[in-house]
């Protein structure tokens, strides 16, 4: 009798620990990965990073990359003019210097350290793209 009280509360924990932890798309998995680095590179004590909103609003800059992994393959790109893909994301022309702004209490303020923001976002946006491009999902 206890025995199977036990099996039973065993198998009923194993699956509500699964059923919390359901596969993530590609953009959903990078945008959560760079929302998290970003949070790492703040350094003003005075805000914080709303870490649910932000991954919810990074989602759609990281599915346009996968998109595109996913049209270049479809377009039959060999590997080599996707690395040149991947070339043209890095470069100048791509990546426009364009100031980065944050409002607090109606006031705009400048981004803090905003070159290792753009690389953060940069890398995992090319990470999306090759997901994309490899057929991960």
């Amino acid at each position: 009798m206890a025995f199977t009280v036990f099996r039973t509360l065993a198998l009923l924990t194993a699956l509500s620990l699964s059923a919390c932890s359901s596969p993530q798309s590609s953009p959903e998995r990078h945008a959560k990965r760079a929302v998290y680095q970003l949070d790492q590179a703040h350094f003003d004590p005075n805000t914080r990073m709303h870490i649910s909103d932000s991954i919810k609003r990074a989602i759609p800059f990281f599915e346009q990359f996968y998109q595109a992994g996913k049209t270049d393959r479809a377009k039959g790109l060999t590997r080599q003019q996707a690395e040149q893909q991947e070339a043209h994301f890095r470069s100048a022309e791509f990546l426009q210097e364009s100031e980065q702004k944050s409002t607090f209490m109606n006031h705009l303020y400048s981004a803090d350290n905003p070159q290792k923001q753009r690389q953060i976002l940069l890398n995992a946006a090319i990470a999306a793209y090759w997901d994309g491009y490899e057929g991960r999902p």
